[in-house]
């Protein structure tokens, strides 16, 4: 029992191991990314001309396909595979890839000037697409003008001027001059100066003495004046009696008659 369920496991093995081994298997072929690139020698085409245009696939196995969209007004021509492997519906253009990583095919360009746009896809040995990648875009005209690149001028070097170099001038030594040495002046004697004896001065006569002025007689004293008695300014003060007293003498008497007046006016 145990020997005929080792057998079974073994041949089970071997058949998914061959399965895995098959070229084509989903298990091998699926396991890496396809894909395609389409590529332009240049981004322009001239009206009516022929156009080249490349295709380059990766991971298709042996049997893929590249379907191709042309832009309206192209006209395939041909391609680098056989013609069995090409097959032309419209627009669209099928080629069949036996292995093949690599092929061209030719178009002719439209009278219409203008950019047109290519597409595609890439198909795998299972019929898997991707979308072809690169170039797309190709423009109908005339050749671009090329803006021409100036050559950069040369900048002549200036050459180095040679510097003259000032020869040294001999500095003349002067000559010392001969300094004269000046002769002794002779410095007179000077010639004593008599000196002149003073003559006697004559002595002053006396003077006569004035004779004595006469004293001034005394002036006579003025006599006193005689100051008045207390008791005479009494009397020209008016009888010996003060001003005061006699004011209250009169207010009294005043005040008297102011009394009677009113006694009789309230008897009547």
């Amino acid at each position: 029992m145990r020997a005929s369920l080792a057998a079974v496991l073994a041949v089970v093995i071997v058949v998914v191991v061959g399965m895995v081994a098959l070229p084509g298997h989903p298990g091998s072929a699926e396991a890496q990314s396809h894909g395609a690139e389409r590529s332009f020698p240049v981004d322009w085409a001239a009206p009516r001309g022929e156009f080249q245009i490349t295709i380059r696939t990766s991971n298709t196995g042996d049997f893929g396909q590249v379907v191709e969209t042309l832009p309206l007004g192209f006209t395939y021509l041909r391609s680098s595979l056989a013609e069995n492997q090409v097959a032309v519906n419209g627009q669209t253009v099928t080629f069949t890839l036996f292995g093949e990583n690599e092929f061209s095919y030719a178009v002719i360009v439209p009278t219409v000037g203008g950019e047109y746009t290519f597409s595609g896809i890439v198909k795998n040995v299972h019929k898997a697409e991707q979308t072809i990648t690169g170039d797309t875009r190709l423009r109908i005209g005339p050749p671009p003008t090329a803006t021409p690149t100036p050559e950069p001028t040369a900048t002549p070097t200036p050459e180095p001027t040679a510097t003259a170099t000032p020869e040294p001038t001999a500095t003349p030594t002067p000559e010392p001059t001969a300094t004269a040495t000046p002769e002794p002046t002779a410095t007179p004697t000077p010639e004593p100066t008599a000196t002149p004896t003073p003559e006697p001065t004559a002595t002053p006569e006396p003077t006569a003495t004035p004779e004595p002025t006469a004293t001034p007689e005394p002036t006579a004293a003025p006599e006193p004046t005689a100051t008045p008695d207390a008791d005479e300014e009494e009397d020209a003060g008016g009888g010996g009696i003060p001003p005061l007293l006699w004011l209250l003498v009169v207010l009294a008497g005043l005040g008297i008659m102011l009394t009677i007046l009113s006694y009789a006016r309230t008897r009547g």
